[in-house]
């Protein structure tokens, strides 16, 4: 497997992944992702964004996108990495392919030297999946809390981080 930044050429790949994890999106948006759910995962940013502060990686079996990764690097501290989103194919999930896209982010991140903690947030409607995956990863609720609001969805998101050296 090969970890390589991901670009809007790549956009197809990143497409089928997210249409083979429809649970998810039911969860975090309440209907499966649509044409253009590519596009708006390698567009979206927090408002006051740099776009080079964004950065897209995806983990490669051959030709196969099997793992995406999205993090903003530098906020919303300059000593943060936010993680906006992380999925697997859904067809290939306990494999581990998560955490290995995971150990890609930390190894990424870490050529930034100001960069100490890692985060990302949790929506309710997804928290029994997500929960136990993050919790293995050494992350912890930070007890910061918003409302949430996508597609169908009205939730809370809540936030949760880790060192970047507790690995």
């Amino acid at each position: 497997m090969e970890t390589k930044l991901i670009t809007r050429t790549d956009a197809a790949a990143v497409q089928r992944i997210l249409e083979s994890n429809p649970d998810y999106s039911r969860r975090v948006k309440g209907a499966p992702s649509g044409i253009g759910a590519a596009e708006e995962a390698l567009s979206a940013l927090p408002p006051a964004v740099d776009i080079h502060q964004k950065v897209d990686l995806g983990l490669w079996e051959g030709p196969d996108l099997v793992a995406f990764a999205d993090v903003i690097v530098g906020w919303p501290t300059d000593s943060t990495a936010h993680i906006g989103l992380l999925i697997t194919h859904g067809a290939r999930h306990g494999e581990g392919l998560g955490r290995a896209m995971h150990d890609a982010v930390i190894d990424y991140v870490s050529s930034h030297s100001a960069i100490q903690t890692l985060r990302l947030a949790i929506v309710d409607t997804n928290a029994e999946i997500a929960e136990p995956f993050w919790m293995k990863l050494g992350y912890e609720p930070t007890g910061e809390a918003s409302r949430y609001a996508s597609g169908d969805v009205e939730s809370m998101s809540r936030i949760w981080a880790r060192s970047l050296v507790a690995r």
